[in-house]
């Protein structure tokens, strides 16, 4: 079964969203009491706007990535993340996912998802890849404005692999919890030290044209892809991509 596409290459990512307004993301992340219903409800509400407001694509997108951790049982860890202005509170996951070629690991990445505030209005996503490499880092404001990032440096390192991953709670509807459900999932841990630029933007918060942290452990899941041809089951067709032209 495979993931329909989801994420767009970075480097694609050429026209910018706008939005009218900038309040309303300084709030720090709240901890919801089944934060992967949460993330659904979020995620639903996105697809449905993007149905006749292509501007949430990328929002929808995002959250179906954020969703993924949450739902197979990793807790989101706390990052004092220093802004252009300060530092702030926010939440975030790490996970991996193993592509395989008929059964055989063949090659990997590293999704980092981090959310300023409760709704994930502002959120930021970087795809590492197994040599290290980055694959991309996009910042979403105001739930539509999407900006890449102009530079981007640090690392992301497995240090523990565990059990394996809970049962999803039932009744999300975001469909790539059954896809996910398909692969092996092992609960993990990594630990992840980033620095992101992004150009200054209309309709974006000055303060995020600059975002890093210092060394923060994370949990998460390792995601193996069940047996057949190298494709993304489970994260999005963004890495999928990046790990084909790698």
């Amino acid at each position: 079964m495979q993931l329909a596409p989801r994420f767009v290459l970075a480097a694609a990512i050429a026209v910018l969203a706008t939005t009218a307004a900038c309040g309303g993301d300084s709030t720090s992340p709240k901890v919801t009491p089944n934060l992967a219903v949460h993330f659904d409800s979020l995620y639903v509400a996105a697809k449905a706007l993007s149905a006749t407001d292509t501007n949430y694509d990328f929002r929808a997108i995002a959250l179906s990535d954020l969703e993924l951790p949450a739902a197979f049982g990793a807790t989101p860890s706390n990052i004092t993340m220093t802004t252009a202005s300060g530092a702030e509170s926010w939440k975030g996951f790490v996970f991996e996912e193993v592509m395989t070629n008929s059964g055989t690991p063949s090659d990997s990445g590293r999704i980092f998802l981090a959310y300023r505030d409760a709704d994930a209005h502002t959120l930021v996503v970087a795809v590492l890849l197994a040599n290290g490499s980055f694959g991309g880092a996009s910042l979403v404001s105001n739930d539509t404005v999407v900006v890449n990032a102009s530079s981007s440096s640090g690392s992301i390192t497995q240090t523990a692999v565990g059990a394996s991953c809970p049962a999803p709670p039932t009744g999300l509807t975001n469909p790539v919890i059954a896809t996910a459900s398909q692969a092996t999932c092992l609960l993990a841990t990594y630990s992840a030290a980033l620095t992101f630029g992004f150009p200054s933007t209309t309709g974006v918060d000055p303060a995020l044209t600059h975002l890093s942290f210092t060394t923060t452990t994370f949990a998460g899941e390792r995601f193996q892809d069940p047996f057949g041809a190298l494709t993304s089951r489970v994260s999005s067709e963004w890495l999928q991509a990046l790990l084909r032209r790698n």
